[in-house]
């Protein structure tokens, strides 16, 4: 029997790609910024796209953090 409660949080479903999903490490390294700034990033939710997947567990879409990236790339000083 399962739970019906309509105020029930629902986990959204993501598609994850072939190649998987990176973690903090991995997107501080291929955007040459600290692990720190990614965390705020999140956190913060600053605009970086993010998966959340618990409390202070995040991923990222690669294709996602690319796009991002590239839409950055018209605004002057740091990303972020």
């Amino acid at each position: 029997m399962t739970n019906c409660n309509k105020n029930e949080r629902r986990p959204k479903l993501v598609q994850v790609p072939e190649a998987g999903l990176w973690d903090t490490a991995q997107v501080a390294q291929y955007l040459k910024v600290s692990k720190s700034w990614v965390w705020k990033q999140c956190r913060e939710r600053l605009g970086l796209p993010f998966i959340e997947l618990g409390e202070r567990n995040y991923r990222f879409n690669p294709e996602a953090v690319k796009a991002w990236l590239a839409s950055q790339s018209g605004q002057h000083g740091q990303v972020g």
